[in-house]
């Protein structure tokens, strides 16, 4: 199972030069990620296209304090970042946490299989495996 979310260019650029720690707000139904799950990155300015991947390690449910306090520099963006982005939301809403490793870039960006809202989109082992064959088959 891999999870689609849809990030700006500078966060994924962080991400791949190793800040390693993902969070975002869920709504009321946490998305179906699975530790060893792929989180899948969807540039949303400019292409709009998939550029790249980890693996999910670890997931959790944190606040935005704790997360600065324990990850500042790990986080994929930064303590103002994440306040801005928290806005009107109450300071003990907690945020799904992601854990990521082997983060890589992909050599051909790929256009979804599906629609990727603000808030993801979830890809089956099926429409995942079919993405990685039209990425090997493009890379030749």
């Amino acid at each position: 199972m891999a999870i689609v979310y849809p990030l700006l260019p500078e966060h994924i650029e962080r991400l791949l030069k190793g800040k390693n720690i993902f969070c975002k707000y869920v709504g009321e139904r946490p998305p179906n990620v699975t530790v060893g799950g792929k989180l899948i990155f969807y540039q949303s300015g400019g292409e709009k296209h998939l550029v790249g991947e980890a693996i999910i390690d670890r997931i959790e449910f944190m606040t935005p304090e704790s997360i600065v306090k324990e990850f500042r520099d790990r986080l994929f963006i930064t303590p103002d970042e994440l306040d801005k982005y928290r806005g009107d939301r109450p300071e003990s809403k907690k945020l799904l946490v992601l854990f990521l490793s082997q983060v890589r870039k992909y050599k051909t960006p790929l256009k979804p299989p599906k629609v990727v809202t603000m808030s993801g989109c979830t890809l089956s082992k099926e429409q995942y495996r079919k993405l990685m064959r039209h990425l090997m088959v493009s890379d030749r």
